[in-house]
């Protein structure tokens, strides 16, 4: 399935600047926007810092829009740590060459989807139980 990059009509500045405000519409942050909001946070700041401004961002703008519960904070370290190991030069590249594998498939390599859908791995970091994610 395509991706659908609800923000692309954001440049990269506005974009951050609209998330960190909380003024960019709900309907404007959907999976593809929460990969493009830690591609920027990854080509601007180290790894941990990266995944902090990512994981603060996202629990900001989903109290702020009254779905706190939205948060899942396995699901998004894992994005954060595996979008790290890539060195295209820019997010359109990235997608171009990796659309067909950023989905939940791809995190199942790693995690069982009982152990990934449990409240333990959704309220704090639970490391994969298939395989470990790459460095």
């Amino acid at each position: 399935m395509a991706l659908i990059i609800a923000s692309a009509g954001l440049d990269d500045e506005d974009f951050l600047a609209a998330f960190g405000s909380c003024a960019l519409p709900p309907s404007s942050f959907r999976h593809d926007d929460h990969l493009r909001l830690a591609w920027l946070q990854l080509q601007r700041n180290p790894l941990d810092e990266a995944l902090k401004l990512v994981r603060n961002g996202i629990q900001k703008f989903a109290a702020h829009n009254g779905v706190p519960d939205i948060f899942h904070e396995t699901v998004t370290t894992a994005w954060v740590r595996l979008l790290s190991t890539h060195r295209e030069s820019n997010f359109a590249e990235f997608i171009a060459m990796n659309e067909y594998r950023l989905n939940q498939a791809l995190l199942h390599r790693f995690w069982t989807p009982s152990l990934l859908n449990s409240e333990e791995a959704r309220r704090g970091w639970v490391p994969p139980d298939r395989e470990a994610l790459p460095n």
